[in-house]
């Protein structure tokens, strides 16, 4: 989709970079480096696509300092990180237009709920006594359970759910789906079945904090106790947060992957798509979990941790690639064997 033209150079000033080629140059869309075609602004944040520059058609690049330009190839726009300058043009030229504040006639507010310069959508449900922040938008089938807080400009996308007594912060975004304080898996074995302990604490999300489609934050089991989401962590799609959890600031969880209650995740940790970590674990700041490893011990700060159960990294690649070796090493096992075994018949008939 194109967009009103607008001048590289007026582009790069309002990221801070710097133009090779013709500031003159004007873009009106957005495209990936390989399909791109004249007027398209692209990036390059992989040095391994830098070859692309000799055959993209874009008019211009962002890239980073020390790229070079091609002759005849695109304007390059220098930036520190070509990649979260690309999210920020995006957003410039497709920005997202919320609705002017109102309640859709179909919706559901009660009477002592504060939605003051709130947008709430058709067949949408807001319970008594919430409060939503002014700016935000709530879309339609979405439930804001009673005594729920939910700060400025937040956006709660399609059906998702906030639960009685839950808190969102600031700027926080639901897409469809999510389920912010439900109750938290607790069950007591008994003789004849299962007693479910009663969840009666609560779920509270940070500032900035991103949750993708079907993806859930229980509450926490006792009362005065919460989960936490801490300032602008992003969870991916079908993530599972148990309940009493606690996530530090930046958390990234990929799809799939799930902390299990009473764990606590350090600021900045990445959980690649499928990894988990056990209940009751502390993670350190800055730890990064490999894709389908489970995590069942706690983990120092930095820690790069892979497989099942986790190791070190590192150790994990040796480990990978040894396995893959050990059919050759079996046949080379089995014919050692029976070179011994023949050895030994030898030596018994001398």
């Amino acid at each position: 989709m194109r967009v009103a033209p607008r001048p590289v150079g007026d582009i790069a000033q309002e990221l801070g970079g710097d133009v090779v080629g013709s500031a003159q140059a004007l873009v009106d869309h957005i495209a990936g480096i390989e399909n791109a075609g004249a007027g398209a602004l692209t990036f390059l944040s992989n040095r391994r696509y830098v070859p692309h520059l000799a055959t993209t058609q874009a008019t211009a690049v962002l890239v980073h300092p020390g790229i070079e330009p091609v002759p005849n190839g695109p304007t390059l726009i220098r930036v520190t990180d070509p990649y979260a300058a690309f999210a920020r043009v995006l957003a410039w030229m497709y920005p997202r237009h919320r609705p002017s504040a109102g309640v859709h006639p179909r919706a559901v507010v009660a009477d002592d709920a504060v939605v003051d310069g709130v947008f709430v959508d058709a067949l949408a449900v807001v319970g008594a006594g919430a409060i939503i922040g002014a700016g935000s938008w709530i879309e339609p089938g979405v439930v804001v359970g009673a005594g729920a807080r939910i700060g400025v400009d937040a956006h709660l996308m399609a059906n998702a759910v906030v639960a009685p007594g839950c808190t969102l912060g600031d700027r926080v975004v639901l897409n469809p789906g999510a389920v912010v304080g439900g109750d938290g898996f607790g069950f007591a074995p008994t003789a004849t079945g299962h007693e479910k302990i009663p969840q009666r604490g609560s779920a509270t999300l940070a500032d900035d904090v991103e949750v993708g489609s079907n993806s859930c934050i229980d509450r926490s089991a006792l009362p005065g106790t919460t989960t936490t989401v801490g300032p602008g962590s992003k969870l991916d799609n079908l993530v599972q947060v148990g309940h009493g959890a606690t996530l530090g600031r930046g958390v990234r969880m990929v799809a799939y992957s799930g902390v299990a209650g009473s764990s606590t995740l350090g600021d900045h940790v990445t959980l690649a798509a499928k990894a988990a970590v056990l209940g009751h674990r502390t993670i350190g700041d800055g730890v990064a979990v490999g894709a389908a490893s489970v995590v069942h011990d706690a983990q120092p700060d930095g820690a790069r941790v892979t497989g099942i159960p986790a190791i070190n990294h590192r150790t994990w690649l040796r480990a990978a690639t040894a396995f893959s070796e050990l059919p050759n090493v079996l046949r080379a096992l089995r014919d050692l064997r029976r070179r011994v075994k023949a050895l030994e018949e030898a030596r018994d008939h001398e």
